[in-house]
Order: structure tokens, then sequence, then C-alpha cells
């Protein structure tokens, strides 16, 4: 099905609504859907169970998931020439490693718990983003604690331009006697689903092995706990600063996989 209407978007909502790690790679509000250059494949057995999905945009597979190999949606001429591929760990047999240059695996955890009710650490506090002045020193955290990434004010600006942007999920922790900002949490809520993602957990250098990453991620999830059904995150396995264990401490959970294959 071609996803040019609607209740074919409305389709992979509802499958995203079920199990959004598996479904998608990413919050289902960055999935685009255009007409002409987006399209849809769902299998489904004779019970009505899905068996596979395969989600397009343009000539790039942004979604492929299989409960079993014989149940691939792709012909291997498709496998074959795919250039770009966003492919859930499943699938990924189907693939030769060989072909991509870049091969990064992703992990997709959901948290549909009740939030904690945890203060920030003794000599912190939590402060809400300031638009007007707090932009460029956004930047300079975030560019502490990724040397090789180059993070501009444009686009931090950007971001609060997504249809997802809430400024209430834009907080600092701040050291309260020398009024340093320490860490940044930027999380985004899509009403539609509705899920709330984190996007950006950032601990400076200077202040990390504090609790502050627990801390933030925990007064994210109280402010939207009224808002979303569930909250999802996902970032890179092989990240030296393993996001992943912070987010399983936080009570985040699930198996899901992603693999990002690209030429």
């Amino acid at each position: 099905m071609s996803l040019t209407n609607v209740s074919d978007k409305q389709k992979l909502l509802t499958l995203y609504r079920e199990e959004p790690c598996y479904t998608l790679p990413n919050a289902f509000w960055k999935s685009e859907f255009n007409t002409g250059s987006t399209k849809l494949e769902v299998k489904r057995d004779r019970s009505g169970g899905n068996q596979s999905l395969a989600f397009w945009h343009d000539e790039r597979l942004m979604s492929l998931w299989f409960d079993d190999p014989r149940h691939s949606p792709l012909t291997k001429q498709q496998i074959n020439t795919l250039h770009f591929a966003l492919v859930h760990s499943h699938a990924l047999p189907i693939f030769d490693p060989q072909r991509f240059a870049e091969k990064t695996a992703y992990f997709r955890l959901k948290y549909a718990g009740t939030p904690p009710v945890d203060d920030p650490p003794a000599g912190f506090v939590f402060e809400t983003f300031d638009t007007q002045k707090d932009i460029l020193t956004s930047t300079f955290l975030i560019s502490a604690c990724y040397p090789n990434m180059k993070i501009s004010e444009e686009v931090v600006q950007g971001w609060m331009k997504h249809p997802v942007y809430d400024h209430k999920l834009w907080v600092w922790v701040k050291e309260s006697r020398t009024g340093r900002y320490a860490a940044l949490g930027i999380a985004e809520v899509d009403h539609q689903v509705p899920e709330a993602s984190l996007e950006w957990i950032q601990v400076h250098p200077a202040y990390q092995r504090k609790g502050l990453g627990r801390a933030i991620v925990g007064e994210l999830l109280r402010r939207v706990s009224d808002e979303v059904k569930f909250t999802t995150v996902s970032g890179e396995m092989d990240n030296p600063s393993h996001p992943e264990k912070l987010y399983r401490q936080c009570g985040f959970t699930g198996s899901d996989v992603w693999w990002l294959l690209k030429d």
C-alpha cells in the first residue's frame, strides 16, 4: 500500500502505537509522508498478524522488519541495489554486510512506567531553558560533550521549529553555588501518538558521574507523564559513554536493535 492518504499513514501509526521500538527506528514524527515518494508494504498472516514491514521514502529504506526471513517483503534485486537502509536486527541476515561502508547499530528503548520522584543531586537545581539567552550556551555544552560535532546557534534554533517542540522540555541542570550549567536535556512530544522522545541528554565532562544524567531523564519523564502513553529513546550501541546503561537504570526497557546500512 502506498502512503498517499491519511488512512495509510494511520495504518503505520496503529502499528507504531502497539510496538514503537519494533515498528520504526525513530520517533514516529520523524517519518516523512510525501505523496508519490513514500511507500508502506505490510504483509499479514492468515490470522491477521503482522509478518513484515517495509517503509520507503524516495529510494531509501527507512524501516524493515519481519518475523521470519521467508516473509521478507524485499526481492533479491531490491536488496542488492539498496544504498541506504534502516534495518531491524531480525532482518539483518538477508544483507551482505560487506556491501556497505557504514554499518552502525542503534538501541531503541521504551519507558511506560510511573515517573520517578527524585530531586536533583545536592548542590544542583533544574532550570527551564531560556530561548532568549541560552542558545549559545547550549552549543558550548554539546560541543564539550562531542568535540567532533559542530553545533551552531542556527542548528539549535532549527530544533525549536520542529512540530513537536515543547519549551518546557528543554531543561538545564545548574550548579547552585556557581550558577554553571552542568547538563542539558531536550525532549519532544508528538500528541498524535501520543509519545515523548528523548533527543539530547548531555552532561558536561566536568560534571559527569554525579548522577546528573539520571536526574535530568527523570525530570523529563515527570514533565511529560500526563501527556503521553510512552517515551522512547535511541542511541549508538558503541557510544563510549554507554548511554544505553543510563536509560536502563532510569527504567527504559526493550531489546530492539536497528542497523544503519549505508554505502
